[in-house]
């Protein structure tokens, strides 16, 4: 009888898995198309590096992994000639401020990737850097506290202090973007919610890229993008489900993952760009804040790229869908952020 149970939950499971995601690819987007092939031999080669060190990873998460390491790939990344670095403190963790000769009137507040384990200072400076160029923007980029040393609670407390920061500079809100790719998407949006409870003013807008809005990867691990995604197999979220919950207990919190943003009340949020590509794990989160943002009435845009591996835009480099993914975003900013005679001296 109790095994008869079960099997009814599961099914029933399955069929609700299956509506849902079926509703999602219903959510307008615009299509780009893509898969040249340089995307093919870059997939290619995640695919036969990074993704199984991402599933051994994921089968002994709770291990002292030198995450820090990983920034350190990133000193092999040129950013844009001429890119300057001021630093900054926060009053939690350190940040630093992006500029280009081509500075002008806008600021943007940029959330890194890395499934709050990696990232920081040098992964995501040459994306950074073309971010800061081509939107003509100081970009502030936030060194948030990450697992697993710290919840992700930590990470929001910190990306809301750099807003905060940024607005107690004298910067409008209405000069503002906040941005973030993959994790840094989640903490986006939170960000957004975080400041709407403070009762501080919205930013211009908001983007992510790539983003990781559920930390529940039921969804994800049954759409078809799982099984063409080049970096993340099917048992990341198994992993990092052990290090989020694990870091939750240490500082107290409850025992369950964060919060998902597409579940939250998103009235009021500002404009929203979000980009992905269809052949990611993560993809059908995009779909689903789409989804979230346009039933509550809020301004969105969904662009979708096929065959490209997760945050694709960091190689702009080497992609030409890269390329027209940063154009889009610097187009995005364009319309939130009107020129002004208003700039943004230093932090």
């Amino acid at each position: 009888m109790a095994s008869a149970a079960r099997a009814s939950t599961a099914l029933r499971l399955v069929g609700e898995t299956e509506v849902e995601a079926e509703q999602l690819h219903r959510v307008p987007r615009t299509e780009f198309g893509g898969g040249g092939p340089r995307s093919v031999v870059l997939a290619k080669t995640m695919a036969s590096t990074v993704r199984p060190f991402i599933s051994l990873w994921a089968r002994v998460p709770l291990l002292p992994w030198p995450y820090f390491l990983v920034d350190y790939v990133g000193l092999a990344l040129r950013p844009v000639a001429g890119t300057t670095y001021e630093p900054m403190d926060l009053p939690h963790c350190k940040a630093e401020v992006l500029r280009t000769p081509s500075v002008e009137d806008r600021v943007i507040v940029y959330l890194h990737g890395g499934a709050f384990v990696v990232g920081g200072r040098f992964l995501h400076r040459q994306l950074m850097s073309r971010i800061a160029e081509q939107t003509r923007a100081s970009v502030i980029a936030v060194d948030y506290r990450q697992l697993p040393a710290h919840p992700v609670s930590d990470s929001v407390a910190d990306a809301l202090d750099a807003y905060r920061y940024v607005l107690d500079s004298g910067v409008p809100a209405s000069q503002v973007v906040v941005m973030g790719d993959s994790a840094g998407g989640y903490l986006t949006y939170q960000l957004a919610l975080a400041a709407q409870e403070a009762g501080l003013p919205m930013p211009a807008g908001l983007v992510a890229m790539s983003p990781l809005i559920d930390f529940d990867g039921e969804i994800k691990v049954a759409a078809g993008s799982a099984a063409t995604c080049a970096i993340f197999p099917r048992n990341c979220f198994e992993g990092l489900s052990q290090v989020v919950r694990r870091a939750s207990r240490r500082a107290g919190e409850p025992d369950a993952l964060p919060d998902a943003p597409s579940r939250a009340a998103l009235r009021g949020l500002p404009p929203s760009l979000i980009q992905a590509s269809t052949a990611e794990m993560v993809y059908p989160d995009a779909e689903a804040m789409t989804a979230a943002l346009l039933a509550a009435g809020a301004e969105v845009e969904l662009q979708v790229w096929d065959h490209q591996v997760h945050v694709f835009q960091a190689a702009a480099s080497l992609l030409p869908e890269a390329v027209q993914a940063l154009d889009e975003i610097a187009a995005f900013v364009d319309q939130v952020v009107p020129d002004t005679l208003w700039s943004y001296a230093g932090a």
